[in-house]
């Protein structure tokens, strides 16, 4: 049981961008470039909402490489829910306290599964994709 001065440390966050009046809630560290990010206190997303992530694959077509992170159905709908009640959210995944992943989603979700790393070279992505294998799905 969490008490109320611990904070999740796992999960899918919405970034936020602090303003003078609005400080930053809790700020992150980047597993890939070491960039701080703010996120807010709470997930919108727990570990128990993913479910599986791939190891790394090869996109043909955008000549890429990638590893999909699994969604149950109700992320996928809080996911959906949040992108139409909020202007361009961006998300953050984090494990243990580190940001593995920002993104954003422009359309709603319609299949169960993240696709990232697509912009990260090889070794960086390693790095993610071993990340979030420490995640018991």
């Amino acid at each position: 049981m969490l008490s109320f001065s611990e904070t999740p440390t796992s999960g899918i966050f919405i970034i936020k961008k602090p303003g003078r009046k609005d400080p930053c809630e809790q700020e992150l560290k980047m597993l890939v470039g070491g960039r701080k990010i703010c996120v807010l206190r709470k997930p919108i997303v727990s570990l128990d909402g993913l479910e599986y992530v791939t190891d790394i694959l090869y996109d043909p077509v955008l000549k890429r490489n990638h590893v999909n992170l699994g969604l149950s159905s109700s992320s996928v709908s809080t996911l959906n829910q949040t992108v139409s009640s909020i202007t361009k959210p961006e998300f953050a995944i984090v494990v243990n306290n580190t940001v593995i992943g920002i993104f954003v989603i422009n359309e709603k979700l319609s299949e169960n599964f993240l696709r990232l790393g697509t912009d990260l070279d090889l070794k960086d992505l390693e790095a993610v994709r071993d990340a979030l294998q420490e995640v018991k799905f």
